[in-house]
């Protein structure tokens, strides 16, 4: 079986594309590795997730160091020989590290909107999970939701979770409204416990309201006028 090695140029130019999007490798005697920095663009982006949720590592240096580690370690696991089936084996996962770390992406922007606009509460675009008016969930929406879990299983573990769908209505007592924001926030307890996060420390509950929970000044008017709220109750 040939063995590929990896030049140590090689190593950069494929760090970068990999890193901006390139798409993996495929069947053939120029085969090369599409998934080898999965473990690095995993690893920095949830910390750097973590950071912003707790209140630290904002900071340039902070997303920085995360960058250089991400680089090194990468750097490191490139310069070892690989097998051509390693190669496809690794990048065949490399489609799903690429969305985890768009999740990441959205999870950062989510926390620094939260540190600016409601610090104190928890609070998502329905758009995030789901299309239109739809109760079931967007593609890529469980990876979003498996984070937001993540986050939860450590942060106040002994906390119950109350999972508020907010739809805005005209009419409170629209029966179609209600079921939207029901089903919604069931759908979304349901992936949190797929998840890992207790059935008993979730409470599902739709609300209807007569204006969005949250104006953003930086977001498109009515963004909010469906909303998905985590509400931890035992603080």
């Amino acid at each position: 079986m040939r063995l590929v090695r990896l030049k140590y140029n090689n190593v950069i130019l494929f760090l970068v594309t990999l890193l901006v999007g390139c798409t993996g490798p495929v069947p053939g005697p120029d085969k090369q590795g599409g998934g080898l920095v999965s473990g690095a663009v995993t690893g920095a982006g949830a910390g750097a997730v973590t950071g912003f949720q707790l209140g630290v590592g904002t900071g340039a240096g902070a997303l920085a160091g995360a960058g250089v580690g991400a680089v090194a370690g990468s750097i490191q696991g490139l310069a070892k020989d690989l097998t051509e089936e390693d190669l496809l084996a690794l990048s065949a996962r490399t489609a799903e590290e690429r969305r985890r770390a768009i999740v990441h992406e959205i999870l950062n922007d989510h926390y620094r909107r939260r540190a600016e606009l409601h610090p104190t509460r928890d609070i998502y675009p329905a758009d995030l999970f789901f299309y239109g008016d739809e109760v079931k969930l967007r593609p890529g929406a469980d990876l979003l939701i498996n984070e937001i879990a993540r986050l939860n299983k450590t942060r106040m573990p002994w906390s119950r979770l109350v999972v508020a769908s907010y739809v805005k209505a005209s009419d409170q007592n629209s029966v179609y409204a209600e079921y939207l924001a029901e089903k919604r926030a069931r759908a979304i307890c349901d992936e949190l416990t797929r998840a890992g996060i207790e059935p008993r420390r979730l409470e599902a509950r739709g609300v209807i309201v007569k204006q969005p929970v949250l104006i953003d000044p930086h977001s498109r008017p009515g963004r909010y006028n469906q909303a998905i709220e985590i509400i931890p109750v035992d603080k």
